[in-house]
This record gives structure tokens, C-alpha cells and sequence, in this order.
């Protein structure tokens, strides 16, 4: 258990860093170009791909402990920008085997990585979910998740031989997982499992700055992520290092715009501006989850995954805390804007300046240490465009 007292701004601009390295790495550089194929997509889609999976495996008599999965997530995404990039994995291997490498060393690399960025603590509390079940599952659903990617990107590869070579490739990588419940499913492409995670991985091509000069790419998708992680750090220091509701509103941060698969991305401003639309929205929101995903999955998953869902009634108390998560994601949006070199005002008002008045005025909270995170963007972001004024 993290006590709260060792998380700290410090630790919070760290995985900020993170968010921007996932964010801008680049993956299938071999067959595209295109951003929406960044890490910060993928984390997204493993996490979402691994509570389902999880979900799969307790139905089927597992036990799992859900606390480890935000640690997991958060690990692996240390590990992906600091330590592994986007260099694949049957390359790492081989390089190893000349080099007579234990893979242990990685994960001793990837400590000492976050201590430096962090501190002792922290990594150790990070590394609390390696050799456990649910890492396991977690390394099988990024597995079934670089296999829907594939898909995707088939046509991209089809005509070079690429694709059968690493459909091949990662099928046999999901060999060594084939003892957990659910993998076998998920990793059919032809099954419903598959069809439904192609589908949400679609939440890729929504950039949520649309008609803004943006310079970096934030996809919804990609949003999920960095909402699920702010969510489980506002968690712990609001609920005095409560791992059990930190990792529900982790749970809820990444599947909390999925009803967006199917609706599209209304934007807060016009669902506030138009009375009685912002509640119609969630109603079809909620409607089109029931038709076109709880309806696609087996009762006892559908039971768990409403246990997260944003829009069901029962998680009505966690609704303001949730969306203080995701402006808060939103300000770290706006951040890579401006570090990346734009110098539109929207990004700073009303994009942080209007979260910032719904926290003066009480509309939404944020903890102390979280809300130092919310004042370095206001901060950094009042100082770039203060350069630029006309």
C-alpha cells in the first residue's frame, strides 16, 4: 500500500513525462506513419483489453486482485518509454540470447529508472504486481491487443509477407498464455471478443482538439489512459490510500468516454450550453452501451464491466471526482500542446483556465497535491502565451 504522503508533485510531473513519451512514440514505423498508432492508444487498449480478459478469468472461478492493475499499467508504461521504446520483443529476445541476457535484468533497469524519477518508494510500490496472475494476464491482453492493431494495419502489410510473419509471431507469443481463462476467445479473430475490441480501438482516429491548431495528436483512446492513471492518484490521496476505490476509479477513467465508440465525441461545451442536453446525451449513451456492448458479452462480464461504467446509476457518487480526473487529463492535453510549440489561446482558456473556475467556485474538487499538478500546467501555460501576446 502506498501511503499518501509519498505522492507528491514530483512523482506527478513524472508520469506527465510519461503520458507525453507515450503520447508521441511512434508504433508499426515499419509499415506507417500515422500518430494514432502511438503508445499512449495502446496502453489504453491494453488496460481495456486486460479488464475484460480479468473479468473473462474470475467468471471462470479465478481469483483476481483488481488493486494490482493500475500498478501494472503504470509499470509497463515506465518500462515502455525508458526502457523498451519501440524496439519488438522477439528482437529483444535474440539480442539477449547472444548476449547470454537474463530478462531480469529489464525490470531491474526499469526501477532503478523510476526511482531516479521518483523515489524508492514509488518503485517499489509500482513493482508490487511482477510474478503475480495478474501480470500474466495483463502481458496476455497486450498481446491480443498488438494482435488487433495487426489486423488493423493488415491491408498496410498483406502485399510484403509482413503480416503473416507477425500474425504468426504473436499467436505463438499468446502460446505460453493459453492456461488463462479467456485468452483462446479474445485472441480469435473471427470471435465476438476480437470484433468488439477492433471496434473500441477505433476510438484512435477521435482527436479530441479537432478544430484546434493542435501540434500533438490526443485521441480519445489515448485520453482513457491518462484519465484512468490521474483518477487512481486522485483516489489515493482523497481516500487516504484506499487501493480498493483508487483502482475503481482507475477501472472507471479507462472505460469512462467508451459509450464514444458508438455516439462520437460531443463536446462539454455545447452539451453545457444546450439545457437538457448534456443529460440526454448520457441516456443515449447509456442505451447504446446496452445494445451494442453489454449485450455482446457473456451476463457475468457485462455484471462486471457496469461495475466501472461512468454512466450507470450506482457509481453516481464517484461522478464529480471522475470528472475532476478528466480535466485534469485534459490540462496535460493542453500542456503537450504548448510544449510542443502551439500558441493558440484556446488551450489555455477556456481549455485550463475553465477548469480552473470550476475549482475555485467548488464545482469540482481536486486534492492538494493533485491540484499542484492542475496549477504547474495553469502556470507553465500562462508563462508560454504571456510570450506571444499581441
Amino acid at each position: 500500500m502506498l501511503d499518501k504522503k509519498f505522492i507528491n508533485l514530483e512523482i506527478l510531473k513524472a508520469i506527465n513525462e510519461v503520458f507525453k513519451r507515450l503520447n508521441i512514440l511512434r508504433r508499426w514505423t515499419s509499415v506507417t506513419t500515422d500518430d494514432k498508432y502511438n503508445e499512449l492508444a495502446k496502453q489504453a487498449l491494453n488496460c481495456i483489453t486486460a479488464y475484460m480478459l480479468a473479468s473473462f478469468t474470475e467468471g471462470n472461478g479465478n481469483i483476481i486482485n483488481w488493486e494490482r492493475f493500475p500498478k501494472i499499467a503504470l509499470y509497463r508504461a515506465f518500462q515502455k518509454v525508458y526502457v523498451y521504446f519501440d524496439t519488438p520483443e522477439h528482437i529483444i529476445d535474440e539480442i539477449c540470447a547472444i548476449g547470454n541476457i537474463n530478462k531480469d535484468a529489464f525490470n531491474k533497469a526499469t526501477m532503478d529508472i523510476i526511482k531516479e524519477l521518483t523515489n524508492d518508494d514509488f518503485s517499489e510500490f509500482l513493482s508490487e504486481g511482477l510474478g503475480t496472475d495478474e501480470m500474466e494476464i495483463y502481458r496476455a491482453a497486450t498481446k491480443i491487443a498488438t494482435l488487433v492493431e495487426l489486423e488493423e494495419n493488415s491491408s498496410l502489410m498483406k502485399n510484403s509477407g509482413e503480416y503473416r510473419d507477425k500474425y504468426t509471431e504473436i499467436q505463438r507469443s499468446l502460446e505460453k498464455f493459453n492456461h488463462i481463462p479467456g485468452v483462446a476467445e479474445f485472441s480469435d479473430p473471427s470471435g465476438e471478443f476480437f470484433k468488439l475490441l477492433l471496434k473500441i480501438s477505433k476510438l484512435r482516429n477521435q482527436n479530441r482538439w479537432a478544430v484546434q491548431p493542435y501540434t500533438v495528436n490526443c485521441s480519445v483512446l489515448g485520453h482513457l489512459f491518462d484519465t484512468g492513471i490521474l483518477a487512481y492518484f486522485i483516489g489515493l490521496e482523497h481516500f487516504n490510500g484506499d487501493e480498493k476505490i483508487a483502482a475503481k476509479m482507475f477501472h472507471m477513467g479507462i472505460f469512462h468516454d467508451l459509450a464514444e465508440v458508438w455516439t462520437s465525441d460531443v463536446p462539454s461545451p455545447i452539451k453545457d450550453r444546450i439545457s437538457g442536453f448534456r443529460a440526454a446525451t448520457e441516456k443515449y449513451e447509456s442505451m447504446v452501451l446496452q445494445r451494442y456492448f453489454y449485450n455482446n458479452v457473456p451476463p457475468f462480464m457485462a455484471d462486471k464491466l457496469r461495475l466501472v461504467m461512468f454512466e450507470e446509476e450506482a457509481n453516481s457518487s464517484f461522478h464529480n471526482i471522475m470528472k475532476a480526473a478528466d480535466y485534469l487529463s485534459a490540462d496535460s492535453e493542453c500542456w503537450r500542446q504548448y510544449v510542443s510549440g502551439s500558441r493558440d489561446l484556446y488551450f489555455l482558456s477556456p481549455g485550463i483556465t475553465g477548469y480552473d473556475d470550476k475549482l475555485t467556485s467548488g464545482k469540482l474538487f481536486l486534492p492538494p497535491i493533485c491540484k499542484m499538478l492542475h496549477d504547474y500546467f495553469l502556470k507553465y501555460s500562462l508563462k508560454v502565451i504571456s510570450q506571444f501576446e499581441i
